[in-house]
């Protein structure tokens, strides 16, 4: 009720807190499948930037040791060199840690889809690195002389964050196989 003598307003006008709106939002919708999930991020300065990434939670097995990871099956971002990448693979260290991973994430850095720049230098940069040590030093090498690496320059192979061992590939530690567990296992047990 508006009171014309005292100006008194029975009800205050609400107040606006006027927030500036983030530079990304992301939308993640609720898993179709259990343990599968999609990630969409997107600019909010009124471009057409977005980003999308599709994991899945599983375990793998590195240096011999099973440990549960996030997989990373899809990143891509449109345009590529906004920032969107790097940012979605942030979350997915964060949301490793929500879903019981320690924050651990891994992909298979695939040249196919940009033959002539390679994803492999953009994940090492973000401090990813593969089980392979020659592989790791030829990746710093391109970083450090500032060199495009192509389709040319590395294969698919799977890179891990945070960093796991690495070895030489004359060294590298074989998979063992179910009967060479079972047999460790019985040569432990005897003696």
């Amino acid at each position: 009720m508006i009171n014309i003598n005292k100006t008194y307003l029975k009800y205050p006008p609400i107040k606006i807190n006027k927030r500036k709106l983030p530079d990304t939002l992301i939308w993640r919708p609720k898993p179709v499948f259990k343990d599968d999930y999609d990630v969409v991020m997107f600019k909010t300065d009124g471009s057409n930037s977005y980003s999308t990434m599709h994991c899945i939670k599983t375990s793998e097995t590195v240096n011999n040791k099973k440990m549960p990871y996030l997989f990373v099956l899809l990143l891509l971002s449109k345009p590529r060199k906004q920032g969107l990448g790097k940012k979605l693979l942030q979350y997915a260290t964060k949301m490793s840690e929500e879903l019981g991973c320690g924050g651990r994430i891994f992909l298979g850095a695939d040249p196919q889809f940009i033959p002539n720049e390679v994803p492999h230098i953009f994940y090492r940069k973000f401090g990813m690195n593969t089980e392979s040590e020659n592989v790791n030093n030829k990746l710093d090498k391109f970083i450090k002389e500032g060199k495009q690496a192509t389709i040319k320059d590395f294969h698919k192979i799977k890179m891990y964050y945070p960093p796991v061992q690495a070895f030489p590939d004359s060294e590298v530690q074989p998979k063992k196989s179910f009967w060479n567990c079972i047999k460790g296992f019985f040569q432990n047990l005897i003696g």
